[in-house]
């Protein structure tokens, strides 16, 4: 989901119109209606009073809150969030298919030097 998409989404899950939350960064509901549908970009300042008036970390607007749950040793449940960008995400996915192809690389490898080996005795 980009940006302007995830700061759409968290101001109508809060309810609230264009028109105010443009307001409350200085802007009618026009200029920050082409904010919103991605034809001008928000900056940095806007991203700030965004942040606020939405109740929303910018990590969360930027896309960039994974939470994991975690269970300690008497059984309790806590949450710890850990930031990530998607575009870190996306390598981590290319490394982790790469390592699997690797695998299968070397698997056909050893195969074929155990058949060597067994042919040779």
């Amino acid at each position: 989901m980009k940006l302007n998409e995830r700061i759409k989404f968290y101001r109508e899950n809060k309810k609230l119109s264009q028109e105010f939350v443009g307001f409350q960064l200085g802007l009618n509901q026009s200029q920050y209606s082409r904010r919103e549908s991605g034809t001008i970009k928000f900056n940095t300042d806007e991203l700030e009073k965004i942040s606020k008036v939405l109740e929303v970390d910018i990590s969360e607007l930027m896309g960039e809150s994974t939470v994991f749950n975690h269970y300690n040793q008497s059984g309790g449940n806590f949450a710890q969030t850990i930031y990530t960008s998607e575009d870190v995400t996306k390598q981590y996915a290319s490394i982790i298919t790469e390592k699997d192809k690797t695998i299968e690389l070397l698997k056909e490898q050893i195969s074929l030097l155990q058949s060597l080996v067994s042919a040779g005795k």
